[in-house]
């Protein structure tokens, strides 16, 4: 693929995806695309351009290719545990409503491992938890509960797997008592506006693909999501790090709180 493909290219996936590759890594997302439209019928990616809009099939291997759908439920358990024994618990002691956002939240599990931690803390309706991805498809699967695969659930603990799925032949889906504590929404991360006031963000293994311009950007949108005091929850790889950690306090594990509003730098035990 030349650079004039590869700039068509670019334009098409935005216009028909709404994705902006730019925010990516230049030489990782390229062999990735060279790859997607080597394996595909077209005779050079200009044709390939040229009918992507009539092809939809191919379009939703593209949005799948890009998107990176890849979870599990307590992906990391260490990092669940922290966040099960530490820093909710501090959390649910605010008086007002715990405002949780599960974002690139893929086919559901983040979100609804979450939600069974709040409910092993007795969190009731103290808390609200907002799931967003940018593909629709994986949504329609998280807000249907699943179904998931057992290698989805490996790390959910029997009696967690016995009170919150059902099973249905080889897989298991997530009870409905459960299922009604997430709002699921679509959202695009890097061009849709983010809603203020929450005390959790969760963006997880999904930055280690962007630029750093771009990974910049959405540490500072996050920061102005969050509350004072709040805390974002991050991958193991995407460390915040020089510029990127202004306002943020590592709290130990892959969590970094906002600087409290007094410039007083709360912090949870390490």
């Amino acid at each position: 693929m030349n650079d004039a493909e590869y700039t068509l290219l670019k334009k098409r996936i935005n216009e028909l995806l709404s994705i902006n590759i730019d925010a990516y890594k230049v030489q990782q997302m390229r062999r990735r695309l060279d790859a997607f439209v080597s394996r595909r019928t077209a005779a050079s990616a200009a044709e390939f351009c040229r009918n992507l809009h009539a092809n939809q099939e191919a379009l939703e291997e593209l949005r799948n290719m890009l998107t990176i759908n890849v979870s599990e439920f307590f992906r990391d358990p260490a990092q669940f545990d922290r966040l099960r024994d530490e820093v909710l618990p501090e959390l649910l002691k605010r008086p007002a409503r715990l405002r949780i956002w599960s974002s690139a939240c893929s086919h559901g599990e983040e979100p609804y491992s979450v939600a069974m931690i709040l409910d092993e803390l007795n969190a009731g309706p103290r808390a609200q938890i907002l799931a967003t991805d940018i593909d629709r498809v994986v949504l329609a699967k998280a807000q249907a509960g699943g179904p998931y695969s057992a290698a989805d659930v490996r790390n959910v603990r029997a009696a967690e797997l016995a009170k919150y799925f059902t099973q249905e032949g080889d897989g298991y889906r997530i009870a409905d008592t459960l299922r009604r504590r997430v709002e699921f929404r679509e959202r695009n991360l890097l061009s849709d506006r983010f809603e203020t006031g929450y005390d959790l963000i969760i963006c997880r293994n999904v930055m280690i693909y962007f630029s750093d311009e771009t990974k910049a950007q959405l540490f500072e949108k996050f920061h102005q999501s969050l509350n004072p005091g709040g805390v974002l929850f991050v991958g193991g790889t995407e460390a915040l790090l020089g510029s990127d950690s202004r306002g943020f306090d590592r709290s130990g594990g892959n969590f970094y709180r906002r600087a409290a509003a007094d410039g007083q730098r709360a912090r949870l035990s390490a």
